[in-house]
This record gives structure tokens, C-alpha cells and sequence, in this order.
């Protein structure tokens, strides 16, 4: 299944019908009742007439062999719930899933895999084939519009930040006519204009982009459960957005910028 292993074992071929049974719990289950300790080599009791809906079966004593980080696949999405894993050989159940990692287009084997059941058990039913990426569209339905509606407000605070940037930079560049015109008149090139101006609207950026980064590192630790296949604290995604955001806010000074650079020293010393 891909899971990463945070301690232990994997099941292994001696984890038979006739040998000790085993199972291997998520980090979740752990951190629960085991805290920080480790729980390899310790053992849970399972209560048999639960688990395999026999009254008169005793309760079985499981041994921790392995811990396995958390999955995300049925059940509450919000956050992360204990599982424990336990081999079939061991628990056969009536039913069962069979999952199966290829490089291609996962539906081109389901013809091969239903002959490969039924060469074992030529009465067994291949029903309820899916893939992945369909099972969990299915069971995280819940969260496409609460995750719509933050990509909705990130893009408005974008486009209100970049909005910000731009008003600001122009009120600014109305209000220094005056002192532009005279770096113009005394020799300074309209291209240390452009650069004076755009230089001001990084540095307002920059103040702003540091104080959300402190916030989003904050932030990021309540979000964390809610993530699927990229960390809280991604690199890759806080770069991504720090280099959007200076575009964005060079592409909202460019303009000003222009206007100051091109400002001409006898009418605006004649206007003042």
C-alpha cells in the first residue's frame, strides 16, 4: 500500500495461521496509548465476538510488530483516527479487498486480476472494481467545498493585495512629484526612477511577505490533518507562493513605476 513505516516490521511470510498473532497499528493509535514510548513488541487485546461476530470466541492478544503512518481513507477526513492492520492469514474475514499498484492505467488490469481470482476460486465474485482516485473523490466529498471555498479567498486576497500594492504605489508616486521631478532635473536617469519606485513597493512587499510567513508557519499546524500527499510545512509551496506574490506586486508597481519615470521636470516644478 505504499504506507511508511515509523517502527517495526512489515507482515511476513511466518505470520501464519499456527504462529502468534500479530498486528500493526497507525501513529495515531499509538501516540494515543503508548504516548511517546514504543509499542513494538507490546500487545492489544481484541475482543474476538466483536471483531468476528462470534458470542463464545475469547478476546485474542495481538502482538505490536510494526507502526505505520497515518491513512487517510474512510471515515471522518478531518482528522486522523486510530487503525490497527492485522494479516487475512490470520483473521480471514467473509469479505475482503484486494488492492493492486500498477504503472499504467489501473482499469487496463482488472481483466488479468479477475482471472488471476478466479484461477484460486473459480465461484468467487469480482465485484466493485474501482480505482483510487475514485474511492477517495467518493468518501472526501465532504471537503471539495470547504477546499473550494479557500481557493476562492486565497484568490481574492491575492488580487486585494495586489489591488493594495498598486494604489499605494500610485497615491505615493502623486504625492513625490515634486521630489522626482527634481532628481529628474538635477541628473538622475528615469531607469533610478523605475528602480527607486519599484525598489519602495518590494520593500512594502517583503515587510508583508515575512509577517504572513510567521503567521503561515503558525497556521500551517492546524491544517495539517487536513492534508493529503504534501506536508503542513511543504518548502516547495511556500517558495511557490512567496515568488507569486513579488510577481504580483512588481506587476503592481510597474505601472507607477512607469508614470514616475516619465515625469517631466518643467511641468511638474511649474505645477508645485
Amino acid at each position: 500500500m505504499g504506507a511508511k513505516f515509523l517502527a517495526g516490521r512489515d507482515f511476513a511470510a511466518s505470520d501464519s495461521p499456527s504462529s502468534p498473532l500479530v498486528a500493526i497499528i497507525n501513529r495515531t493509535l499509538a501516540r494515543r496509548y503508548w504516548h511517546d514510548a514504543n509499542p513494538v513488541g507490546d500487545h492489544i487485546v481484541l475482543l474476538a465476538k466483536i471483531y468476528q461476530a462470534q458470542d463464545t470466541a475469547p478476546s485474542q492478544s495481538l502482538e505490536v510488530v510494526g507502526v505505520v503512518a497515518d491513512i487517510k481513507m474512510f471515515g471522518d477526513v478531518w482528522k486522523d483516527q486510530p487503525e490497527f492492520y492485522v494479516p487475512y492469514s490470520q483473521l480471514p474475514q467473509q469479505g475482503m479487498e484486494l488492492a493492486i499498484r500498477t504503472k499504467s492505467d489501473p482499469m487496463s488490469v482488472v481483466s488479468a486480476a479477475r482471472s488471476a481470482v478466479l484461477s484460486v476460486d473459480s465461484e468467487q465474485p469480482v465485484h466493485d472494481v474501482q480505482t483510487y482516485a475514485e474511492i477517495v473523490a467518493l468518501n472526501h466529498d465532504s471537503i471539495r467545498f470547504p477546499m473550494a471555498l479557500v481557493w476562492m479567498f486565497a484568490g481574492l486576497a491575492l488580487i486585494l493585495s495586489a489591488i493594495g500594492i498598486f494604489g499605494v504605489m500610485s497615491y505615493s508616486v502623486n504625492q513625490r512629484a515634486h521630489e522626482l521631478a527634481i532628481r529628474i532635473a538635477l541628473g538622475a536617469h528615469r531607469r533610478d526612477v523605475l528602480k527607486l519606485t519599484i525598489g519602495e513597493g518590494l520593500g512594502i512587499t517583503l515587510i508583508g511577505v515575512g509577517v504572513g510567513l510567521v503567521l503561515a508557519l503558525i497556521v500551517s499546524r492546524l491544517i495539517a490533518t487536513y492534508l493529503y500527499g504534501v506536508s503542513a510545512y511543504d518548502p516547495l509551496t511556500f517558495v511557490s507562493v512567496i515568488l507569486l506574490l513579488i510577481v504580483m506586486a512588481v506587476l503592481a508597481c510597474l505601472i507607477p513605476a512607469r508614470r514616475a519615470s516619465r515625469v517631466d521636470p518643467i511641468t511638474a516644478l511649474r505645477y508645485e
